[in-house]
């Protein structure tokens, strides 16, 4: 298409219909008539941005979010509340917990962010235990709920996301039935996976259609966050272990593949018994030592009484395979 081609379709198309539409606002020609940079005509995203802009259409969309009134009215009667729909609910459900806040004074009120890594069901629970002040020694999920059952306080949940990847295994998901089935706790969930009540387990739930129409931007951004600290977290990782002893690094490889088997981790004398078992090491001052530097930089950390690591599945596999390839050497 040479420029003369192009002005002349202009013209054409001024004379047939009275009108210049401008597709393009910058054009550069170049040898092949090869476009470098254009810009859509009035067909683009301005139009919705200034309906967006417009006050009525702000207030048409603030209406809409204030149909949080029916999920609070089924919260106060009762029910577990289940809410999907086309936008971010999170503006959503911090309207209702101010509302239900406003409601029930006496209540205590816990919020779950789903869609942020690491979070699990243990963690929250026992999170819950502090400060409902059930005894420490508890660690048991189920024997926390049972717990929480019978304390006198009246108990809201506020979950953002219970469709995240982290809460979707089939455990969190019958904590989750266990704890709505208590009479105290009642529960209002977001969620956007369309399989989610498949797979749901929460007792007297409603289901609650609210098209916000928000943009999913602290969900997108964790998520983002999520997968820039993995990287950085894995090279860390593997720029640290190529510094260890040999044992060291038998000791890290075989551990993962035994938190793969379970997150709870190990105590100290099981530890030293399985990698005893593999020859690893032989006394628990061997073990000590060499677990020492392992801790110093975080590679294995202790947490209530127990060693694990915190990696995400995919090194956690990858760390265990290298054991595989030592032991075929």
């Amino acid at each position: 298409m040479q420029v003369e081609t192009y002005e002349k379709g202009r013209e054409e198309y001024q004379r047939r219909y009275g009108k210049l539409k401008d597709y393009f606002s910058s054009l550069k020609i170049k040898d092949n008539s090869e476009i470098t940079k254009f810009d859509s005509s009035d067909f683009d995203l301005t139009k919705l941005q200034n309906r967006l802009t417009d006050q009525a259409e702000k207030e048409k969309l603030d209406e809409n979010i204030i149909g949080s009134k029916d999920i609070v009215q089924q919260i106060n009667h009762d029910f577990n509340v289940l809410i999907y729909g086309i936008g971010s609910k999170i503006e959503l459900l911090e309207k209702v917990m101010r509302k239900l806040m406003e409601n029930n004074p006496q209540s205590y009120f816990f919020v779950m962010k789903g869609f942020k890594p690491l979070i699990n069901m243990k963690m929250f629970l026992q999170k819950m235990g502090d400060v409902l002040k059930i005894d420490s020694h508890i660690k048991n999920s189920e024997q926390i709920i049972k717990f929480i059952e019978n304390t006198p306080h009246s108990i809201i949940i506020i979950v953002h996301s219970i469709d995240g990847r982290h809460l979707l295994n089939e455990q969190a998901q019958k904590l989750f039935g266990q704890l709505s089935n208590c009479p105290n706790v009642r529960m209002a969930c977001s969620f956007d996976n369309y399989r989610y009540p498949m797979i749901c387990k929460i007792q007297r739930a409603f289901y609650q259609c609210v098209h916000t129409n928000q943009p999913y931007s602290q969900e997108i951004l964790q998520i983002f966050e999520d997968q820039v600290g993995k990287q950085k977290q894995e090279e860390g990782l593997w720029y640290v272990l190529s510094s260890m002893t040999q044992k060291q690094k038998n000791i890290v490889y075989y551990f993962a593949g035994k938190i793969l088997e379970s997150r709870d981790g190990l105590n100290i004398q099981d530890l030293y018994d399985v990698l005893s078992d593999e020859m690893i090491v032989s006394s628990k001052i061997q073990l000590k030592d060499n677990l020492k530097e392992l801790m110093d930089h975080k590679i294995i950390i202790e947490k209530g009484g127990k060693y694990t690591m915190q990696y995400s599945n995919t090194i956690l596999q990858e760390l265990s395979s290298k054991f595989d390839e030592v032991i075929k050497q």
